[in-house]
Order: structure tokens, then sequence, then C-alpha cells
């Protein structure tokens, strides 16, 4: 491990820098922090991307919760187990068709129900 402000090869039980006293939980801190929100992401991708799996049916709750499903995936994909951000963006991502597609159809047959 080394200091982030630096350079100086440091122990692993060291707290602070010998050579410029920069404080190294802090940055240990900040990346478990954010290890921390990439795995929430993760997480919640993957259950919209659950969700969208019966949200598609209506294309007007389909539609927010494929992209917000795509975007909380995308989020955790910087997790350290980013088995659920993906499996959560394939699903998100499937069901956005599904969504575009059921209301293609739902526009032709309105379309077409117009007509008579």
């Amino acid at each position: 491990m080394f200091c982030s402000k630096c350079g100086n090869k440091l122990n692993e039980e060291e707290k602070f820098c010998s050579k410029c006293g920069n404080e190294v939980n802090a940055v240990k801190t900040q990346n478990n922090n954010s290890m921390a929100q990439s795995s929430s992401h993760a997480t919640t991708g993957l259950i919209l991307g659950i969700c969208s799996i019966i949200a598609w049916i209506i294309p007007l709750v389909g539609y927010p919760v494929t992209i917000t499903g795509i975007v909380f995936s995308s989020k955790g994909l910087g997790a350290k187990n980013n088995g659920k951000a993906i499996c959560g963006l394939v699903l998100s991502i499937i069901f956005l068709i599904f969504t575009l597609i059921n209301s293609i159809v739902g526009a032709i047959i309105g379309v077409g129900m117009a007509s008579y």
C-alpha cells in the first residue's frame, strides 16, 4: 500500500504516513464507502430488473422502472461482486425492449380501432 499524497510505501497497520503525515484510514474509508454505495446500487438495479419482468405489461410503468433499473445497475458495476448489477442490467434492457414492443403493438391496435 502507498500513501495517496506522497507515494511513500506504507504498512497495512499504519494510520499515518511516516514521510508526510497523511492519514491513511481516510483513503480506506472513502474506498469502503464507495464500494458499499456501488453494492447498494447493484442490489437496487437487480430489484428493479426483477420488477421490470411485470412492469413491461403497462408501458407507462415499464419505461420508468426499466430505465431506472439500467441507471442503478450501471452505477453498481463498480461493486466488488457485480453479478447483481449485471443481472439487473440484462433484465432491465430485455424488458425495456419488451416495453417498447408493447407500446408499438398498442399504438398499432389503437390506430386500427380508430378506423372502424
